[in-house]
């Protein structure tokens, strides 16, 4: 492969070149602005739901989001599973599933199952994930005196700043969907807000985990295809990230961008490349459209090493003609 192609290298050494001016800036606030600008990041919405084979309305929900929001990107737990699984990492899925909900804005529960039942209550035991809870239930049993209704969902109604709990018709969940939206597509502000000392950051800029995600999609839209390490190795680079753990992170964030429909995935030479194989999510925001006009130029440069590369060309050619 063309790990050690020196026009590869080149591209690599260029692509970390473009992002300095980003990433050496003095303060935190200077550099999010350097990428992000001022407008407010997309919210992340985990949506929880039954089997899709016998309970459809996830997909009703993120058809709906999709359409009438263009502040929300919506993601699948099981979705981010596949992307894990085929990159052969070790991961518990309920370790999985937890990161992921901590690392979202809102997390929807349509409780249609036994599963997601089992995650209601799990999710529910969490102060902070608590309070990004909104359960989604069948109207049918809400006057029912049940465990369900007197300990998690009263549990969530208390602390959620997105309750209470919404009980729906789920043979006709658009119904309810006006609510929803109400609820999750609260309009934030503009101001950049400080860090509070629990959040999560990466690097001396002290990036937040939203923020390393969408820097993760500028360096896969710049330069892919892409392998993993390739793409980890940049970060820990560009962006300063340091420790086990935190390098870590990134492959789970790596898999939440395939998630997102951010970044795709495709075999060639029986090695996983990650892409961007349509820019329309990348325009649900005013931040995500300037993050795609600062890819441009950089990814201008990257190619002009990157097209004296066989093997890469022909995967480009292999990807283009998958997408007519």
């Amino acid at each position: 492969m063309w790990l050690n192609h020196h026009r590869f290298q080149l591209a690599v050494k260029e692509l970390e070149n473009q992002l300095t001016p980003f990433t050496s800036q003095t303060t935190m606030n200077s550099a999010r602005q350097q990428v992000f600008r001022r407008e407010p990041l997309p919210k992340i919405i985990f949506i929880c739901g039954g089997d899709p084979k016998h309970h459809p309305n996830r997909a009703v929900m993120e058809q709906y989001l999709k359409k009438h929001s263009k502040n929300i990107l919506t993601f699948r737990a099981e979705f981010a599973w596949e992307t894990i699984i085929s990159s052969h990492e070790t991961v518990n899925a309920l370790e999985l599933e937890e990161w992921l909900a901590d690392f979202s804005d809102v997390v929807v529960i349509l409780v249609e199952s036994f599963g997601t039942v089992a995650e209601l209550g799990a999710f529910s035991m969490g102060t902070n994930l608590r309070k990004k809870l909104l359960p989604i239930l069948d109207k049918k049993y809400k006057s029912d005196p049940s465990f369900i209704n007197t300990g998690p969902v009263r549990w969530i109604d208390h602390d959620s700043r997105y309750g209470p709990s919404i009980y729906a018709d789920f043979d006709c969940l658009l119904t309810s969907m006006p609510t929803v939206l109400e609820r999750i597509d609260v309009k934030r502000s503009k101001v950049y807000a400080s860090r509070k000392n629990n959040d999560k950051t990466y690097g001396e800029l002290k990036f937040s985990r939203k923020e390393i995600l969408f820097l993760v999609v500028l360096v896969v839209i710049s330069i892919g295809p892409v392998e993993q390490q390739t793409v980890i190795d940049i970060c820990k680079k560009s962006f300063n990230i340091k420790g086990a753990s935190d390098i870590g992170d990134l492959r789970f964030i790596l898999s939440l961008t395939v998630a997102l429909g951010l970044v795709s995935i495709v075999n060639y030479s029986d090695k996983h490349f990650f892409y961007c194989k349509s820019y329309e999510n990348l325009k649900t925001s005013d931040s995500m459209g300037t993050l795609l006009k600062i890819s441009q130029p950089i990814r201008s440069r990257c190619l002009s090493h990157l097209v004296y590369i066989p093997e890469y060309v022909d995967l480009i050619k292999r990807i283009s003609d998958d997408s007519l």
